[in-house]
This record gives structure tokens, C-alpha cells and sequence, in this order.
């Protein structure tokens, strides 16, 4: 990756950034946007069966790319992004830029071809999901603390009101914070009237545009400098 900084792109790793988008408008950005993933990323976006899947998939990592790529004042196929997995080899896990360490990066995406990316000191974590969104009971019971659960059954769209806080505790998921088994031993709702905006050291911003409900984990210091863009 080429760290230096251009005139017109200074180098700022003090921010946050987190875009939102969709799949075709963020592979429009670069002319070449398979060039621009690595040979695993590759492989994987290759593996995917289905064309919709692997453009939403390329779009969302060529977007982590594009956020990190504002913050260091460097082009986004200058952006070299490994995963690794702590618990085995395979090419997936955390994201990181190995030249970048003290950058972290991080992305999601979900149907209908949205995506979102976030760059910034880490740790961090985001997460969006789509509405209108099926309720599933069983599913709020696992994951939710009673509080929540209370909270969600008494709002006026429960479905959504279960996005909004699937989406933080996946956040806090990806910060490394909180497990798939563990999701309903944490209560983001306690005897608040909404989803509290921190929780332990992190503060959990929401991210909404249209039908995207999201949020992004980061720590509360770099909250201050956090910028939310759609493009």
C-alpha cells in the first residue's frame, strides 16, 4: 500500500469514517473492482454462487477500502486488507491493513444490495441489516435480554425494534466484545426508554438511511471525530 498523502488527499487517522451504499454504486467507483481485493478475497467473492452475492460482497470489502483509502489520503486500490482467524487458517476473521496497524477496518452487508464500511482507530465494528424485516420470536428470545425483549414486543414495529438491537450487539460482536452465545447476557435497553449509546468503553452509534437500520462500534474517545456519509 502507498501510505504517503497527496495535496489533495491529506492523510487524517485521527477520524472515523463509516459509509453506506449500494453494491452497483460503489463498484461504478473503480474501474477494476476484482483487481483491487486480494487473491483470497478472490477466491472467496468466486466461491459465492450467486452473482448478486458476490457483487454485494466485492462492493462492501472494496468499500472498507475506499473508507480507509479517505483517511490515509491514498487511493483505494493502494489498500492491501488481510483477515486472519485466530482459531484456524482460513482466510477470513477480523480485517486489518498490515501496514496500517494502528487503522482498523471493518464492513457488512445485507439484502437488497446494501453495504456499509467503516475505517478508523480501532476497535471497531458495523453492522446493517434491512426493513421491512420478518419477526422471529424464537430468534428475539435467544439473543435479548428480558429488558430488551420487553422493549421490542411493546414497540410500535417490533421487527424493527429487534434490528435495532441485533445490529449493535453484532457490532459489538466484531469488536470482539461480545459471542453469538452470549448476546442475551447483555442488556442494551435496561430501564432506559430506547437502546443505550454506549456499553462498557464503547460507544454504539446508530446508522440509518432508508430501509438500512445499523449501528457502528468504536471506542468512545473516537466517537467525537466519527463521520457517517452515504454515497
Amino acid at each position: 500500500m502507498k501510505a504517503q498523502t497527496t495535496e489533495n488527499h491529506p492523510s487524517d487517522r485521527t477520524r472515523t469514517l463509516v459509509l453506506t451504499s449500494r453494491s452497483a454504486a460503489v463498484l461504478d467507483r473503480v474501474r477494476d473492482p476484482l483487481a483491487a481485493l486480494t487473491p483470497a478475497e478472490r477466491r472467496r467473492a468466486a466461491a459465492l454462487p450467486d452473482r448478486d452475492d458476490r457483487d454485494t460482497f466485492t462492493a462492501a470489502h472494496l468499500l472498507a477500502r475506499i473508507a480507509a483509502a479517505e483517511l490515509l489520503g491514498c487511493a483505494p486500490e493502494d489498500v492491501t486488507i488481510r483477515q486472519e482467524c485466530e482459531y484456524c487458517p482460513a482466510e477470513h476473521g477480523r480485517p486489518s491493513i498490515p501496514l496500517v496497524p494502528g487503522l482498523a477496518v471493518g464492513w457488512s452487508h445485507t439484502r437488497g444490495g446494501l453495504v456499509a464500511a467503516a475505517a478508523g482507530a480501532g476497535p471497531l465494528g458495523v453492522d446493517i441489516e434491512t426493513t421491512p424485516a420478518r419477526h422471529s420470536p424464537a430468534l428475539a428470545r435467544r439473543s435479548l435480554a428480558p429488558a430488551e425483549y420487553r422493549w421490542m414486543s411493546e414497540a410500535p414495529d417490533p421487527a424493527a425494534a429487534f434490528l435495532d438491537l441485533w445490529v449493535r450487539k453484532e457490532a459489538l460482536i466484531k469488536v470482539g466484545r461480545l459471542t453469538l452465545g452470549t448476546l442475551a447476557r447483555v442488556d442494551l435497553v435496561g430501564n432506559d426508554l430506547e437502546p443505550t449509546a454506549s456499553w462498557e468503553g464503547f460507544q454504539l452509534v446508530p446508522v440509518r438511511r432508508g430501509p438500512l437500520i445499523g449501528a457502528c462500534a468504536l471506542p468512545a474517545p473516537a466517537a467525537d471525530r466519527l463521520t457517517v456519509h452515504h454515497l
